[in-house]
């Protein structure tokens, strides 16, 4: 063979290998990268606001369970309470958004904005909403040693007494004060707040009878009532409750606008992948949706809610301003 032809002979072969060699290189690369970890690869926390065995918690707990069954991994609930929920708010808040840190939300995370509190974080911009999960209707309640049977009769004695009639609620800037301004704004009547803190000292002076009437959530206050330890006035809610079918609702009393409930919900540090977001939305409502969790929950006195993420973030809003300028027009002060 010729000096030229072998020349080109070889230069033909080695360009030959060189092709094949950049052909097949991309192929090796994927073959040796790893690949992305499917989620959820370790245990979830779900971070509650409040101490194991309030509402809180119980629906927490519930929905955790069921959730870690579909996920196949430990959805693990951690309570982290104090500071009006914002301990817990801000540690969700400040977390990693890669769906392993969540925050079961509550009333606070909307009505503390609109308290007007300075806040570590931002409810519209720091958090990425799951789904609205359950609510708890709150309750107008009295003594039974009263004479009080309606609402009406509650206003009429209100106006009647020196000084007007006093109602306690767990705390200042509670869902069920809340709803005592608004009643006192729109009866008239001069209905005076005694904030407690917490519901277990206000509900004991209640049925001790050094307050006469009381505005707490179902829970803990319901089981009282059913006990007739308190008499019930009203449910401020849109419909009765099925645990308490008998007790008429404020709508029922002339008082549609005194509707309000402790709500629940579950959410995730913004900025968490929309795949993430789905996969967490799609466990959770299979949890509240099924028969055993939506069942339990009802007989408990809870309403149950499986809401879209927009949903959720949208009622969050609501929230905020509806109770916004009942807060500045009762000069309320956070706490």
């Amino acid at each position: 063979m010729h000096r030229h032809s072998l020349g080109r002979t070889l230069g033909a072969l080695l360009t030959a290998a060189l092709l094949a060699a950049l052909q097949t290189a991309p192929n090796a690369n994927a073959q040796t990268s790893p690949s992305p970890t499917p989620y959820p690869s370790h245990a979830i926390r779900i971070i509650v606001p409040f101490a194991p065995a309030g509402a809180t918690d119980v629906v927490a707990r519930q929905v955790a369970q069921k959730m870690s069954e579909r996920l196949g991994q430990p959805v693990l609930v951690e309570n982290k309470p104090g500071g009006a929920t914002v301990i817990a708010n801000d540690l969700v808040a400040k977390a990693s958004a890669d769906g392993y840190t969540l925050l079961f939300g509550a009333a606070p995370l909307a009505l503390n904005t609109a308290l007007g509190m300075k806040l570590p974080y931002d409810v519209h911009s720091d958090f990425a909403p799951i789904s609205l999960v359950a609510s708890i209707p709150v309750m107008l309640v009295v003594n039974p040693a009263t004479p009080y049977r309606t609402l009406q009769d509650v206003e009429a004695a209100a106006r009647s007494t020196a000084g007007g009639l006093s109602y306690a609620t767990a705390g200042v800037g509670s869902s069920p004060h809340l709803i005592g301004e608004l009643w006192r704004a729109r009866s008239g009547a001069p209905l005076v707040h005694i904030g407690y803190k917490g519901a277990a000292p206000a509900m004991q002076d209640t049925i001790g009878g050094t307050v006469p009437v009381m505005i707490d959530a179902y829970i803990p206050t319901g089981a009282q009532v059913t006990a007739g330890k308190l008499r019930g006035l009203a449910i401020a809610a849109e419909r009765r409750s099925p645990v308490l079918p008998d007790l008429p609702t404020t709508a029922e009393q002339g008082r549609p606008e005194l509707v309000a409930s402790g709500y629940y919900g579950l959410l995730a540090p913004a900025r968490t992948p929309q795949a993430i977001i789905d996969k967490l939305h799609a466990a959770v409502v299979a949890a509240v949706n099924g028969t055993e969790v939506r069942e339990k929950l009802i007989s408990q006195g809870y309403e149950v809610h499986a809401s879209t993420p927009a949903e959720y973030a949208a009622y969050l809003r609501r929230e905020i301003e509806r109770w916004t300028p009942i807060v500045k027009a009762a000069g309320i002060k956070p706490q």
